[in-house]
């Protein structure tokens, strides 16, 4: 979705879930899966963009990252009484530019959605719920050095449900929210009770190592605020984990991506509960 392109750097990151360039014997032989990376969010219709994972040590480059794209997959959404079959298309605004979108069944809260992909003779499920939309009670700006400004967000927590959170960002005129940093929040540390946070930009890529966390004073900015299902921020919040360590040599990869895909697969299949606030990083 969120989007998560959100990410080619899924289908980079799930090489071998490592970074540090030890020799390739270390990392044992390469297990080749299907990459899923599909969202469906309230009042939108599903989006799955599919791949395949390469070995640690492949080069990549133009040629390599086209043939890892699945292209002739048949990739449906089903609510339980309706099914889609999703259309493949090339679309500009992810990377790699191509995607399975439907254009009948639009999410809705509370629905079971079962993702099922059928390729090359392999079955790939997955089931996701879309959680009632989150809302924030107020959303303000607040000054930094050299004319940036800070987003800053307050909400209460329902005392009465289990509720799981993300945060994306863009500027106006970006096509793909971002999501922040740290973005995903479990209420167990904070349920029923009133919470401020700040929020800071994430990286465009996770290749980056530089990356802005505020907003130029006078910008227009999105925030986007989701809730999502358990097994959806323990992939997210797996997958950040490993993005942290993966930037510090004394840690390394854990290895620990929880997917929610059934068959030979990594990735995720998630529902969002979204409200988008339109602002002015105007402290």
């Amino acid at each position: 979705m969120a989007t998560l392109q959100r990410y080619l750097f899924i289908l980079l990151f799930f090489t071998l879930l490592a970074c540090k360039k030890e020799p390739l014997k270390s990392f044992g032989e390469y297990s080749p899966k299907f990459v899923v990376d599909g969202w469906i969010e309230q009042d939108d219709y599903p989006h799955v963009i599919l791949t395949h994972n390469i070995p640690f040590f492949t080069t990549l480059d133009s040629a390599q990252l086209n043939e890892v794209v699945i292209r002739y997959a048949k990739v449906s959404v089903s609510d339980g009484e309706r099914t889609e079959i999703l259309t493949a298309t090339k679309d500009a605004n992810y990377f790699p530019s191509f995607i399975y979108r439907g254009s009948e069944l639009k999410g809705q809260p509370g629905k079971v959605y079962t993702l099922t992909i059928e390729y090359a003779g392999n079955t790939l499920t997955s089931t996701t719920t879309i959680p009632r939309r989150a809302v924030l009670d107020s959303i303000w700006f607040v000054a930094k050095d050299n004319d940036k400004a800070q987003v800053q967000v307050k909400f209460k927590d329902n005392p009465n449900e289990k509720n799981f959170y993300k945060f994306y960002t863009k500027i106006a005129g970006n096509k793909r929210y971002v999501p922040t940093l740290l973005s995903n929040h479990d209420d167990k540390y904070f349920s029923g009770k009133e919470l401020t946070l700040q929020i800071n930009q994430g990286p465009v890529n996770n290749l980056t190592i530089k990356n802005e966390p505020y907003f130029k004073k006078g910008e227009r900015v999105f925030v986007k605020f989701s809730s999502i299902p358990k097994d959806g921020f323990d992939f997210w919040s797996s997958f950040q984990d490993e993005v942290i360590n993966s930037s510090n040599p004394l840690i390394g990869s854990t290895g620990t991506i929880k997917s929610n895909i059934k068959g030979p697969a990594l990735g995720i299949w998630c529902g969002y509960g979204s409200t988008v606030y339109k602002v002015t990083a105007n402290p």
